[in-house]
């Protein structure tokens, strides 16, 4: 063999070796690439919803398929899920969309419903471990939260058999005292103060008797409540109670009001002098809402001529629930015309109460329905001749529609008695607490 033909021999091993490592360089190349892209968009989808929480419905669906890939790719790996509730979901529709054996989620939903027989709903919490087997996807854990306090647990015991524990955290009744000031709404001002919610509602609730919180409270006014608040091992509060006392210092009215719990156990609420707050009727039966409109004459919005408006308006968003403003049996539930979803309760032989433009009822809200001063029975809406959502008010005496703001209501009875005399050592112990919270500050 001559020495060209060697070379030639070696050149063509060279280029075959050269074609080679270029083939599987080509084929490393495509791999890679791809499962890089896929591997990018996993992690962007995950640190979206990390800073994103606001646009968690957005992802949601991309993460459920993911999850379920991943699911149906590995064998004998547990994977946990938190599936978004949406309303109208179930137990059985959740746990079907991840391709749970049927005889599974038959358990866990008869086992869900026993302990908690109600509808789903979006503010719940739900947390599954789901296992790959041969017969399937299964259930290893299920743990869904009622509130912030209670949530079941359904596991699989040591024969394999679903079981469930309703588990409650222990919480601690501590009094919290609060001032705050006026520095713009009441709701604004008392969440900067930190005070929950359920308390400001209430707080409205009781000085809606006395107070038009849209005329009567200012800049700069005060508030000052004592309420009772129930914390978790690691102090946070859970839930609240009971108002314990309560004062508006306004420009034009002081209104201090404690609470009296009577020998018979009824409790109410009482001025320094020990006159009860509640009323007949309470002025605004809707809390946070702008007076729109007063009652009298007025150029109608949608008729356009001048016409008497034979009721109060109240501004407030689709949904904002309406309470009873008194004790009483409903008249009527139903369409009216240009007052849309209506409700008309009848509190005595002299009062009537009317409320126009929901946007819907309650759940039992009927004619005949027996309802309690503060009880909601509807919600906000536009309904009929409306230009937004707004609740039409209405107090009717004897027939004849009146002014709601300026109607003056009989008061309830004042105590007497054994039980004003109770109740001033009520009112002194409290005020006593409060004394001590403060020196403690």
């Amino acid at each position: 063999m001559t020495q060209n033909d060697d070379l030639k021999k070696s050149i063509i091993y060279e280029s075959s070796v050269i074609r080679t490592v270029l083939a599987y360089k080509s084929i490393v190349f495509f791999l890679i690439i791809p499962t890089l892209i896929i591997f990018f968009f996993i992690i962007k989808v995950f640190e979206n919803i990390e800073t994103e929480k606001n646009e968690v419905n957005i992802y949601s669906e991309n993460i459920l398929s993911i999850q379920k890939f991943f699911l149906g790719q590995f064998s004998d790996i547990d994977s946990k899920i938190e599936p978004i509730i949406k309303k109208g979901d179930s137990i059985q529709k959740i746990l079907s969309d991840y391709r749970v054996n049927p005889s599974d989620i038959n358990a866990v939903s008869n086992l869900l419903r026993r302990d908690y027989n109600q509808p789903l709903r979006p503010d719940h919490k739900l947390s599954v471990i789901l296992s790959r087997e041969k017969s399937g996807i299964s259930i290893s854990r299920l743990t869904f939260a009622v509130d912030n306090i209670t949530s079941i647990h359904i596991y699989l015991n040591k024969d394999r058999v679903f079981e469930s524990k309703i588990v409650a955290k222990i919480l601690t009744k501590k009094n919290h005292y609060v001032e705050t000031t006026i520095d713009r709404s009441l709701y604004g001002s008392t969440k900067d103060s930190g005070i929950e919610n359920s308390i400001v509602t209430r707080f409205a609730r009781l000085y809606g008797f006395e107070f038009d919180f849209q005329r009567d409270l200012r800049k700069n006014d005060k508030i000052k409540i004592l309420y009772e608040r129930y914390l978790d091992d690691d102090g946070i509060s859970q839930k609240t109670g009971n108002i314990i006392f309560s004062q508006i210092i306004g420009q034009e009215k002081n209104i201090s009001l404690y609470r009296y719990e009577a020998s018979d156990g009824k409790t109410g609420y009482y001025t320094t002098e020990g006159k009860s707050i509640e009323k007949t009727l309470m002025r605004t039966p809707i809390n946070g809402a702008k007076l729109s409109s007063r009652f009298g004459f007025r150029i109608h919005p949608i008729l356009g001529f001048n016409a008497m408006h034979q009721g109060t308006d109240f501004a407030a968003p689709v949904g904002t629930p309406i309470m009873a403003s008194g004790n009483g049996i409903i008249e009527f539930a139903g369409w009216k015309g240009g007052y849309g979803k209506f409700i008309t309760i009848r509190h005595n032989s002299e009062y009537k109460t009317n409320y126009a433009h929901l946007s819907d009822y309650a759940i039992g809200m009927r004619k005949g329905t027996k309802v309690q001063q503060g009880q909601i029975i509807g919600y906000v809406g536009s309904t009929g001749s409306s230009t937004g959502p707004h609740l039409h008010y209405e107090i009717e005496v004897n027939g004849k529609k009146v002014n709601s703001q300026t109607l003056k209501l009989p008061d309830a009875l004042p105590l007497e008695g054994n039980n004003k005399l109770i109740f001033e050592t009520q009112k002194r112990n409290i005020e006593i607490l409060i004394t001590d919270i403060l020196k403690r500050k």
